[in-house]
């Protein structure tokens, strides 16, 4: 059982309700109850609401709670990533934004500008189903990601390896002395795939 609470309130739900629907089974192997507000969360609400839902688990041994949020231009995100992870929640935190999640799906990482706009941009021009993409996941750019998970997990862990700390690895991911405003390009959503075995570690 999954609670992830999550930061934006279309991308991330259409994503997590595609995997679900996609990847679970009948009867299902897992569930991903996705716990999100209209007009989105900041990053501190989600650390906040995370460690509220922590608290309430009945089973630690099968529930997990996941935190997504982005560093778009948020405040405490050092401290509401460092805040949920000291606690036990799993972080799947981007930076610069989710979508970076699915540019990964179709090439290796970001050229030009890494912010969010940036990024957004690149995936519009990335796979023709995604040129007018907005927020929302249509059923034709979920199908393009379909089949790509495995690279997409692949290029995650290379951001990795090529993070401007130079004390990362894919092996042993972002290291201590990291931070994680410094994490740029580079997202966690591909370790939810690999805690549910969707894709190998």
């Amino acid at each position: 059982m999954i609670y992830a609470v999550l930061e934006g309130e279309c991308t991330e739900r259409d994503y997590l309700d595609h995997m679900e629907k996609r990847f679970a089974g009948d009867p299902p192997t897992f569930e991903i109850h996705k716990l999100w507000k209209r007009n989105g969360l900041k990053p501190k609400g989600v650390a906040d609401w995370a460690l509220e839902k922590l608290g309430e688990l009945d089973d630690p041994e099968r529930e997990q709670v996941w935190a997504f949020f982005d560093r778009d231009d948020h405040d405490l995100v050092e401290e509401s990533y460092a805040r949920a992870k000291a606690a036990g929640v799993k972080v799947a935190y981007s930076n610069p934004c989710f979508e970076l999640w699915l540019l990964l799906h179709f090439v290796p990482g970001v050229s030009g500008a890494q912010d969010s706009h940036g990024v957004q941009q690149q995936l519009r021009a990335a796979h023709r189903v995604f040129r007018n993409f907005d927020k929302h996941l249509d059923d034709a750019q979920k199908r393009a990601l379909d089949g790509k998970e495995t690279d997409a997990v692949s290029r995650a862990k290379t951001l990795i390896t090529n993070c401007p700390s130079l004390v990362c690895t894919a092996k042993r991911g972002h290291g201590t002395d990291c931070k994680v405003l410094d994490r740029v390009p580079s997202t966690d959503v591909w370790k939810l795939l690999v805690s549910l075995g969707i894709v190998s570690p």
